[in-house]
């Protein structure tokens, strides 16, 4: 079935006018894979639409199944926004905007998940110049997707191309908290995931918490923090994305000079609890490792 013959299922978004919605506009109802036309969704699918650096054997199993989960969790809600509109239209931000927000409360979690994952699953790299490389390479896939994309049929290139500076976004995020947790462990550090998620913040604009230490009031802030520039950044992701001939290296150099800020920060006094070598403690402990991710993921929770 054709893309432009499928009348998509509108779900409840929010305004274009607010980045994130706001805890009194209502839940989207979110689509799935299976919402599709069998033939779209085949196409659509991280194992076959996702760039390659996002599927490399080299990252760790963990935290390709977390991206796979959030491209396949997104694509249908993005499609549903974008397909049947005319091409200009389609990539147009209002309509990239509104895709963005739909998404919004996956792309968050998302977030939280690569932070939390890295901190158990890095990249590992004996110098930090590797980090920096390889955010540098998968800024630049997710870039040349979303600029390839831009010539195909309208419905599923556009979801090809919000979707890819999503997985982008959080790639870039699970590269950055990689970088991080190594610092701390050269330097024979407890690595603590709140510390690691207060210096993304930081680097993203977050003023209130230099030289603090890192505490979970102070990890509830800052994820609020994220959350309210999510959108936004990932907006301004996809529009780098799609400069003619130079977008690729645009989002490559942005994605190697977040991680460097990354890296150039002071450590942050760890907290209590990783001081104590709890975390040492969740590497081999499952049901603790568990209990702990539970706990941190739901740091955006009221």
């Amino acid at each position: 079935m054709s893309p432009r013959r499928w009348a998509p299922r509108r779900a409840s978004t929010p305004s274009t006018d607010a980045a994130v919605p706001d805890a009194s506009t209502p839940a989207a109802r979110h689509l799935g894979l299976g919402d599709l036309p069998p033939a779209v969704a085949e196409r659509l699918r991280f194992a076959n639409a996702a760039p390659r650096r996002l599927r490399s054997e080299r990252l760790p199993p963990e935290i390709r199944h977390e991206l796979e989960d959030l491209w396949d969790g997104v694509v249908a809600d993005v499609y549903d926004e974008v397909a049947g509109l005319r091409r200009t239209k389609a990539f147009g931000q209002d309509v990239v905007m509104r895709a963005l927000a739909r998404v919004a409360d996956r792309l968050l979690q998302a977030e939280r998940v690569v932070n939390f994952t890295a901190v158990h699953h890095p990249i590992t790299a004996r110098r930090g110049a590797k980090h920096v490389v390889v955010g540098a390479v998968g800024g630049g896939a997710s870039a040349a997707v979303e600029e390839l994309a831009s010539f195909g049929t309208a419905g599923t290139a556009t979801t090809v191309a919000i979707v890819s500076a999503i997985a982008g976004e959080v790639f870039e995020t699970y590269v950055a908290a990689s970088a991080r947790a190594q610092q701390f462990r050269d330097q024979q550090w407890p690595v603590d995931p709140n510390a690691v998620l207060i210096d993304l913040a930081e680097v993203a604009g977050y003023g209130e918490s230099a030289d603090r230490r890192a505490t979970t009031m102070l990890a509830r802030e800052a994820a609020a923090f994220l959350g309210d520039a999510l959108v936004k950044r990932t907006a301004s992701r996809f529009a780098r994305g799609l400069i003619p001939v130079v977008g690729v290296a645009v989002g490559a150099g942005f994605s190697a000079h977040t991680i460097q800020r990354v890296q150039a920060l002071p450590l942050r006094p760890p907290s209590q609890a990783a001081v104590e070598g709890l975390v040492r403690d969740l590497i081999n402990d499952p049901d603790i490792y568990q209990q702990e991710r539970e706990r941190f993921l739901g740091l955006g929770e009221s």
